[in-house]
């Protein structure tokens, strides 16, 4: 299991001192979605509670997909760390 540390480390590897708007733009892109999934939720008309619920339930994987897309597959792509 990955530490705080080694997300940093992945993400020195793969960006080599990246623009901070990227990284702006990269937990807007995680805001956007979880506000995208709790219209979702209003428009189902879940109770308040229920939204909450699925926006918190969804925090997690949306940041994992995330993290994945950016900064664990370019590495995986140039062979940095293995396919575990």
């Amino acid at each position: 299991m990955s530490g705080l540390l080694d997300v940093f480390m992945m993400k020195e590897r793969v960006n080599d001192g990246s623009n901070p708007i990227l990284i702006v733009l990269e937990k807007a892109s995680m805001m956007l979605s979880l506000f995208i999934i709790g219209t979702i939720g209003y428009g189902l008309k879940l109770p308040g509670w229920g939204i909450g619920v699925l926006v918190g339930a969804s925090l997690g994987p949306v940041v994992y997909i995330h993290y994945y897309i950016l900064y664990i597959r370019p590495l995986k792509k140039r062979g940095n760390i293995d396919g575990k």
